[in-house]
């Protein structure tokens, strides 16, 4: 009886040991589900606020730039990371002036942002007449291309010598999840990565933005 008695209470604990292991686990999954789902919503979240403020500026490249009058082309930097035009944001430019806004967007440095786990997100800035915007969205890749405007297909190398030839301009966005779900980031292969793409083409506002050549 008393060997029995052992033996029942060993396996009562065996039992209980793996149940609460189990459960444990369980709640972990729970845990990373859950850790998922907030992480795809921020995401989702983030992308929509970036491309929703990033499109309406597009549309508005050489807005009212009066670019015939005054010579001067709409788009004053053209890099792969950075792009600076003039616009009209309120309506208040006068028919022969230069268009009264200033408008630029950049992207930082992985190395502006170290208490995030993620080593490549980076910051976003966008510039209006010289007030500065910064944006932790994320953000791991945020790059332009630009075609010549004679020849859509052609893209323009860089750096570009004209910039009246800058025809449609290609916009690339990669969103990642700046914190880690598991130990080691870099094994973290969950759906955390939201990419988005975009070409415009700007010269409809901007009539000067014709080829030189």
């Amino acid at each position: 009886m008393g060997t029995s008695s052992l033996l029942d209470t060993i396996g009562s604990f065996l039992v209980f040991g793996l149940l609460f292991l189990i459960v444990i686990r369980l709640n972990q999954s729970a845990h990373e589900n859950s850790d998922a789902y907030s992480a795809d919503y921020m995401l989702q979240r983030n992308m929509a606020t970036l491309t929703v403020m990033l499109e309406q500026d597009l549309k508005r490249v050489g807005l009212n730039s009066n670019a015939t009058l005054t010579g001067i082309p709409p788009i004053q930097v053209a890099k792969a990371d950075t792009f600076q035009f003039l616009t009209d944001l309120s309506g208040s430019t006068t028919p022969g002036a230069v268009a009264a806004d200033i408008v630029q967007w950049r992207v930082g440095k992985p190395s502006e942002i170290p208490e995030t786990a993620n080593p490549n997100d980076c910051y976003v800035y966008r510039t209006v007449n010289g007030v500065e915007s910064r944006m932790n969205l994320g953000v791991t890749q945020f790059s332009f291309r630009y075609y010549d405007i004679m020849d859509p297909t052609n893209t323009l190398a860089f750096p570009i010598a004209n910039l009246g030839n800058i025809g449609p301009i290609d916009v690339t966005l990669k969103l990642e999840s700046p914190y880690q779900a598991k130990q080691d980031y870099m094994m973290d292969t969950s759906n955390y990565v939201m990419l988005w793409r975009q070409i415009r083409s700007i010269s409809r506002n901007s009539i000067l933005q014709t080829s030189a050549r």
